[in-house]
């Protein structure tokens, strides 16, 4: 109804800045608190852990999940960073250029990797050290702190803790903090939803059946020993039988009454199999969970349908996605104060990471020539220079004059003149194909030219300071050999002329 309302207005309009269902003024009847500090929303951490990330570390402690990880960080960090222009004017160039120099400056791979573990954790704090170079304000240095160091509030402001101060903390603002959050399902949760709550579980289980099997394998190398007194037995003696089945496990030789005896309980079955086979399951779940794959580093498991290339390219997926939201939270944070400190009005330059495979050459070359092939159509040279890159130039086309020639040499004429009156049209088309490339040339310098310009006024400038370059060189040589070759023809054929008449 309110909303029928609404659009009948002579003017619909909206309040700007309003925002009814945040989680401030204690408006989130799903939180916890600690004075005035919210608590984590994973269960995992707040049942298991009580609120600490220490049992997080024991799982990241796990050789699969810690070989998974990782793979998963190199993924990314492998990738080489780019900085590209917010926008086309100058300045916003000037700052791309700046920030470029700020990342190699500052070790960005090694942040990157160090905030990584946000992934793991669902967040993760690092703190801006400024200072100045030449004329601009200038991050020295940036410091991944302990995320177990900080809180946040029921608003998502970070706080750090501190000896004196563990109820509300100390308020940690920017430009001087960076954070991000990652893995929740909504926007609620300051403190994310890491990889470590899915890692738990399986972690925890397998440490378990290790337990479990080392127990058994103890039991299999060493049965238990099992005493049998008499029914008239005293306390005294069934103590000494005791010890006598402790002894056993230690002792080369041991001695015991005529009326007790002493026997080994054998394990009936071998049950090796059955643990070993819930210890593969546990890091399969540990790899699906951190990098899409179940094949194990020890290769026990299959990989994901078999197929090699797949789990590469699931992989990939997941570093980009990785990428994506840690280059995000920089550009949104530490990218726009450094840009908006230094250079007021110019666009935030994009960082990211390529993930764009290199084209396969070979492949696409014989898409072209099967193009070619079967349509007629040939590729500009902009497009061959765009695909395949390097400097190239039109290959000389077929001489049209080796066909007169052949032309010539398997025709019939009746008569020497008909032969003399063919001699110009052969070297007129001589000359046509000698210049042709000469010609092209110059075609195409004045083709990029138009392409490149906005107005005709700026065409006609570019036209007269192109004119020097455009060389005649080439087509001098060319015409003095046709004008050579014209003197030398009209020569015999008066000398012809003069011999038959």
């Amino acid at each position: 109804m309110y909303l029928m309302l609404w659009f009948k207005g002579k003017k619909p309009h909206v309040e700007t800045g309003r925002e009814l269902a945040g989680t401030g003024e204690n408006n989130d009847i799903t939180k916890l608190y600690v004075g005035s500090l919210a608590q984590p929303d994973d269960s995992v951490l707040r049942n298991r852990g009580g609120g600490r990330l220490d049992i997080y570390k024991e799982v990241l402690n796990d050789d699969e999940v810690k070989s998974a990880f990782t793979q998963r960080q190199d993924a990314v960090i492998s990738r080489e960073w780019k900085v590209e222009p917010g926008g086309d004017n100058p300045i916003d160039i000037e700052a791309a250029e700046a920030m470029n120099e700020l990342l190699k400056s500052i070790g960005f791979d090694r942040v990157t990797k160090l905030m990584h573990y946000g992934v793991f954790y669902g967040y993760a704090v690092a703190e801006l050290i400024y200072g100045i170079k030449g004329n601009l304000y200038w991050i020295d240095d940036i410091k991944v702190r302990d995320r177990r160091r900080f809180r946040f509030t029921p608003t998502g402001e970070l706080r750090l803790l501190t000896q004196n101060n563990m109820h509300e903390g100390i308020a940690c603002d920017a430009p001087y903090f960076w954070h991000y959050a990652t893995g929740a399902d909504h926007d609620d949760e300051p403190y994310g939803h890491g990889l470590a709550h899915w890692l738990y579980w399986p972690s925890f289980f397998k440490r378990n059946d290790i337990k479990f099997w080392l127990i058994f394998l103890e039991k299999f190398g060493m049965p238990t020993a099992v005493g049998k007194y008499g029914t008239g037995a005293t306390q005294e003696q069934k103590r000494d039988l005791l010890s006598l089945t402790r002894a056993i496990q230690t002792d080369s030789g041991i001695i015991i009454p005529e009326s007790m005896t002493l026997d080994l309980l054998q394990i009936a079955r071998s049950g090796a199999g059955d643990y070993k086979a819930f210890y593969d399951s546990m890091n399969e779940a540990i790899r699906r969970v951190t990098v899409g794959q179940i094949t194990s580093s020890g290769g026990a498991s299959s990989s994901i349908g078999g197929d090699e290339s797949l789990q590469a390219a699931v992989l990939t997926s997941i570093a980009k996605s990785d990428s994506d939201v840690m280059c995000e939270s920089w550009n949104r944070g530490p990218g726009t104060w450094f840009t908006q400190m230094n250079f007021p009005g110019a666009a935030v330059p994009q960082v990211s990471r390529i993930f764009d495979e290199p084209d396969d050459l070979k492949s696409m070359s014989e898409r072209d020539k099967n193009i070619i092939e079967s349509t007629g159509f040939r590729p500009t040279l902009a497009y061959v220079q765009d695909t395949y890159g390097g400097e190239w130039e039109e290959k000389r086309q077929p001489e049209q004059v080796d066909e007169a020639i052949k032309t010539v040499k398997t025709a019939e004429f009746a008569e020497a003149q008909k032969q003399n009156d063919f001699a110009p049209v052969l070297q007129s088309q001589r000359l046509n194909a000698e210049m042709q490339p000469v010609t092209d040339k110059w075609i195409n310098q004045i083709k990029e030219l138009v392409d490149s310009v906005q107005s005709l006024e700026e065409l006609r400038d570019k036209l007269f300071e192109l004119i020097p370059d455009m060389q005649l060189d080439e087509y001098a040589k060319v015409m003095a050999e046709a004008l050579t070759a014209a003197n030398l023809a009209g020569r015999t054929e008066l000398i012809e002329d003069s011999k038959n008449g």
